[in-house]
């Protein structure tokens, strides 16, 4: 119970002091977020990519199992959202902001961590591929659901088009599947870059938070999308494994990645593209407070998969 404390706080601490400087420098400053996001999204998220892809050493057959739950799991997530979204005469802004958030949780500087602690290093590699395929998806169908917030269909594909992360992912897988090594320099170079993804991301939350009207916390859009992230989320993920028969440390890694807080990705696509800014900011912080006390549940139940 130590260590799972100590875990804990080594995680939310950094994330914590990446928040309030954020959240100061809006403050004293009054920055152009719009900057920070086009640098995340085109510089820094491209970089990691194909770092992270070309340096994967899981094999197919686990791959397999991995990416295959992922894309039924998001397919699911991205219906329950919108099915909700109709339900309760969602407003086109505040539906894409539920999508983001129920579709893309926190599984990288937050969930890995915590994947270590749980399940140990077997976990943590596990827990490596899905944050690949997470990333890959955050900027390519998220990036096509915030810009449907200010443009027809047409006009996102032509987006996501235009935007280079496609063009890196594909590179990236090309470098995994046919096991291909980068020069040392360049992937150096690469995860110096994209290694600067998390802090800029985190920064942003800080800022966005200070821009959130705190009263729009009493706003039922915002508790259906909460609940959405931190109950639906998690049955719909249990239920994706059982249809796909996964079992054993694979499934319990991916229960517990997936069931994690809303991901911040989705502050910068919003801040970019526009749309419910408030909702996702709001939805971010509140899911990753009310994590400390739901995870442990998640954990526990993992262990029967």
């Amino acid at each position: 119970m130590g260590n799972y404390a100590s875990i804990f706080g080594s995680v939310s601490i950094p994330i914590l002091l990446a928040c309030v400087l954020g959240y100061l420098y809006q403050k004293y400053k009054s920055p152009d977020s719009k900057v920070l996001a086009d640098v995340s999204l085109f510089v820094l998220s491209p970089c990691l990519i194909i770092s992270s892809l070309s340096e994967s050493s899981l094999n197919g057959s686990s791959f397999g199992h991995i990416a295959l739950f992922t894309l039924v799991q998001t397919f699911l997530c991205w219906a329950a959202a919108f099915g909700a979204g109709k339900l309760f005469r969602f407003s086109s802004p505040s539906l894409r902001a539920m999508e983001l958030t129920t579709i893309f949780a926190n599984s990288n500087n937050y969930g890995l961590p915590l994947l270590l602690l749980a399940f140990g290093t077997q976990g943590f590699a596990i827990g490596v591929t899905n944050v690949i395929l997470h990333i890959v998806l955050v900027n390519t169908l998220g990036l096509y659901i915030a810009s449907r917030s200010s443009f027809s269909p047409g006009q996102a594909v032509s987006k996501m088009a235009h935007n280079p992360l496609i063009y890196a992912a594909a590179v990236g897988l090309i470098l995994y599947v046919f096991h291909i090594p980068l020069p040392s320099s360049l992937q150096d170079g690469f995860k110096l870059i994209g290694g600067a993804y998390a802090a800029i991301v985190l920064l942003m939350l800080g800022m966005q938070l200070k821009k959130a009207n705190w009263r729009s916390s009493l706003r039922r859009e915002l508790w259906i999308a909460i609940i959405m992230r931190i109950v639906g989320v998690p049955l719909l993920s249990w239920l994706t494994l059982t249809l796909l028969g996964i079992h054993g440390l694979i499934a319990s890694v991916l229960f517990v990645q997936s069931s994690m807080p809303s991901a911040i990705n989705s502050v910068v696509l919003m801040e970019k593209y526009g749309g419910d800014q408030e909702l996702v900011a709001l939805n971010v912080a509140i899911t990753t407070v009310a994590s400390f006390f739901y995870l442990p549940i998640i954990i526990y139940w993992s262990f029967g998969l």
